[in-house]
């Protein structure tokens, strides 16, 4: 029994640290990529115009999550564990991603009638933030269909895909902004195309592996995908506002070339990220589908073997970061390193804290992350409100690092109690 235990981990190790290498690899060669799309973006549009691309890109990116219900995290689970088939998943999952479409024009057509669209991003032209909703059916198809196949451990073809996109988006920013000469309009719609073309490719590859593309309302499967979802959804939320809603308060009281140089800051930190979310991806089906007490003697090893890196990683953007912002955006950003500085220690801790929570949910315990994530909301906003005012895109910085420091720590003590109550379920099994 022992040496099948040994055996199974050995499998579990090599496979796992195959599709993180793979992963990773992929982020890092998209991320050579994206430097270079953002260096054009920087030079091309200026402080200002790169933080208007950010806030109009943001608001169909903020729908999309809004309004996906958490069925991206429900698509893994169910997949991973085997409960459903990829058929019934898909058609159950497009009629969802119609419905969600249907309502995130219908919210994109309130916000800018009422004016809030434009409040959220000051100086945003509303015809942009029109333009960047076109994206907005690829964002919400796109992250239910990567699920399926996440969920189908099919690690390496997302990969590709993702690998695909960043190519894309480059390709069409050199055309649209320096080769045509249209600005704003022309990085909107850079993303947009983008995003559009990897939806076909991501539906090409799910109806392939065995996916029916044909919406089907199912009402069983229904309750299962959106009572799992939902537990999961707060937290994704809740977590993307974490991230990103710092961008909304700083353009509100600082203005877009505020967020231009914010957005400097946050990109270079978070390539800090990619070791982690390459963890990340791989861990959650992998949780889902492997034994618990064989996670818990993974997982730890992983998670301090990934903070060790990141923490590593840090020290080097700590030291270059000047210089880098120098070659990638130009001296009109170096104003982006103090904030980067104040960034770092809270990205390097949530590094740590995202291997441990999607490990917990691949594992069917997605709950405890909308509780961290909903603490480090609160805190997000008001360190937000009460250091923004007073030292502008540094005091944003800091806001986040205390936020990100409060997941940390919450995220080591749920995963602490997960794993040992399923230490001691599976104990309490034995005969």
């Amino acid at each position: 029994m022992q040496t099948r235990v040994q055996r199974g981990l050995r499998l579990l190790r090599s496979t796992f640290a195959r599709n993180v290498a793979t992963t990773f690899l992929t982020q890092v060669v998209s991320l050579v990529i994206g430097v270079a799309n953002a260096a054009i973006v920087a030079r091309w549009l200026g402080p200002q115009g790169k933080g208007s691309l950010a806030l109009a890109l943001l608001i169909p990116a903020t729908l999309a999550l809004f309004l996906s219900g958490g069925i991206p995290a429900a698509n893994v689970y169910f997949i991973g564990s085997r409960r459903l088939s990829v058929a019934q998943v898909t058609q159950n999952a497009m009629l969802l991603a119609l419905l969600g479409v249907s309502g995130g024009l219908v919210l994109t057509a309130l916000g800018l009638a009422s004016g809030l669209l434009q409040r959220l991003a000051p100086s945003v032209p509303a015809a942009l933030i029109v333009l960047a909703t076109v994206g907005l059916p690829a964002a919400i198809v796109n992250s239910f269909f990567s699920g399926i196949l996440q969920g189908m451990q099919r690690i390496r073809t997302v990969n590709v895909i993702t690998f695909l996109q960043s190519v894309l988006t480059l390709g069409l920013t050199i055309l649209l902004v320096i080769g045509l000469g249209w600005g704003l309009n022309g990085g909107v719609l850079a993303a947009v195309g983008a995003a559009l073309g990897v939806m076909i490719l991501l539906g090409w590859q799910v109806q392939r592996a065995g996916g029916d593309l044909r919406p089907r309302y199912d009402r069983a499967i229904l309750g299962q995908m959106l009572a799992f979802g939902l537990r999961g959804y707060v937290g994704n939320l809740l977590q993307f506002f974490n991230y990103r809603l710092d961008l909304f308060i700083v353009g509100i009281l600082l203005g877009p070339a505020a967020v231009g140089i914010y957005t400097a800051a946050v990109a270079l930190a978070e390539l800090l990220w990619h070791l982690p979310n390459a963890v990340s991806f791989v861990i959650f089906p992998k949780a889902s589908a492997t034994r618990p007490e064989d996670m818990n003697r993974v997982t730890p090893r992983i998670f301090a073997l990934t903070l060790g890196i990141t923490l590593v990683g840090g020290v080097f953007i700590a030291l270059l970061g000047r210089q880098v912002i120098q070659v990638i955006y130009s001296d009109l950003f170096l104003a982006a390193y103090q904030p980067l500085l104040a960034l770092l220690p809270g990205v390097i801790l949530l590094g740590g804290g995202k291997v441990l929570t999607n490990e917990i949910a691949g594992r069917g315990y997605v709950h405890y992350n909308s509780v961290n994530a909903g603490l480090a909301l609160v805190l997000t906003v008001i360190f937000d409100l009460l250091l923004i005012p007073r030292w502008g895109v540094l005091g944003a910085s800091w806001a986040s690092t205390i936020a990100y420091s409060a997941i940390f720590l919450t995220a080591v003590i749920f995963y602490r109690s997960v794993s040992r109550n399923q230490n001691a379920i599976s104990r309490g099994r034995q005969p």
